[in-house]
């Protein structure tokens, strides 16, 4: 038998001579561990060597050892909503001008007046808006992979949170619209084997296909 401790909870584990350098999850913490060599287990080697050998020349970190952090990405709110963004940063100067040109061509007193209300109204509206959209949006969400699994967060006071290891990602689902391809950016779903439903969703993400790129460099294919 093989005795060694896990990565996340140092609990002491026993594994048959037969699983050296496989992988063996923590009935504890649910970690992934690489099963170390002993004198009298073979040598690792197939798909688990290749594996290693792929995220060496991707220079990613292995997935045995403790957890460490590959990636982190947040949505991005132009990228993923281009026109609403545009419109939200064009609105508090198009909407006063408009006003402008009306009451001149009514023959309102007090033209300059009512437009600068206009503007500082219209402004506080959608400047606010998009301002508000952005912190919920980019610093309430991120979408965080390590060697070993991907995870999802949501909220700013209260926090939501979904998790898939690496090894029980079954599907991943990217879903671009015609300008987010051309703005590389894009929606990720994640599904594990243990689920049904997609567990992890978040939309308009940067280069999903490099997110997806490196998740599967750690699936076991």
């Amino acid at each position: 038998m093989i005795d060694f401790t896990c990565d996340r909870c140092e609990r002491t584990l026993e594994v048959p001579d037969e699983k050296a350098g496989s992988k063996f999850e923590c009935p504890d913490c649910g970690d992934m561990n690489i099963v170390p060599s002993s004198d009298i287990a073979p040598t690792a080697s197939g798909p688990d060597s290749h594996q290693a050998d792929a995220l060496s020349r991707m220079g990613l970190p292995p997935d045995s050892g403790p957890e460490k952090r590959v990636l982190r990405a947040s949505p991005s709110i132009f990228r993923g909503s281009p026109f609403r963004c545009v419109g939200l940063a064009i609105l508090p100067v198009a909407a006063p001008l408009g006003l402008y040109f009306l009451l001149g061509q009514l023959g309102t007193a007090g033209q300059s007046t009512y437009t600068w209300w206009a503007f500082a109204i219209v402004a506080a509206l959608s400047w606010g808006w998009l301002g508000v959209w952005w912190v919920f949006t980019v610093l309430g969400r991120s979408f965080e992979i390590t060697n070993k699994r991907t995870i999802e967060r949501r909220g700013i006071v209260r926090r939501d949170t979904s998790e898939v290891l690496h090894d029980h990602v079954r599907n991943i689902q990217i879903s671009q619209s015609v300008i987010n391809r051309i703005l590389n950016v894009g929606s990720i779903g994640i599904s594990s084997s243990g689920q049904d439903g997609i567990e992890i969703l978040m939309k308009d993400l940067p280069k999903p296909g490099k997110l997806k790129e490196v998740i599967d460099a750690y699936r076991p294919l």
